[in-house]
């Protein structure tokens, strides 16, 4: 009887960390400017339990080469929900790279999608570009390596 319990209690035990484990780990990925890596389905997971807004880059997932046609791509949420049919904003704030007439605009789709067509890259070296969607607005960094 005794070794029934401890195996309930052991089961039980392993149970619960078996539950627990995956939340521990969810969000466990690299953010902040510049994290360009999209992860696969724990991405949805991640966004399923994100709190407040965000602006996460999909596109590009590393540097880009000086004379590429550069198409920047963000997804907006609002406590993991895509933010739709809104207008987002894609303006350089440093480094050497442009947008003709000095910043960009479309509008994100029913993901929250949105991205830019008409990055000029000017020379080598590190580009911090600000989105805004509605009043959600982030800074990421997006890296110029020779051609």
């Amino acid at each position: 009887m005794i070794r029934t319990r401890a195996r309930r209690a052991e089961a039980t035990g392993l149970a619960l960390l078996a539950g627990l484990l995956p939340a521990l780990l969810t969000g466990c990925t690299a953010s902040g400017p510049g994290a360009a890596n999209p992860s696969s389905s724990s991405s949805a997971e991640a966004a399923a339990e994100q709190h407040g807004p965000a602006i996460r880059l999909v596109s590009p997932d590393g540097a880009v080469h000086l004379g590429d046609e550069v198409r920047v791509v963000i997804r907006a949420t609002d406590d993991g929900a895509p933010v739709t049919g809104r207008d987002a904003t894609f303006e350089v704030i440093s480094g050497p790279a442009t947008y003709p007439g000095g910043f960009e605009t479309s509008a994100t789709d029913s993901d929250g999608v949105a991205s830019s067509l008409g990055l000029h890259t000017e020379s080598v070296g590190r580009v911090t570009i600000r989105i805004a969607v509605g009043e959600i607005s982030g800074d990421l960094t997006i890296d110029v390596a020779g051609s």
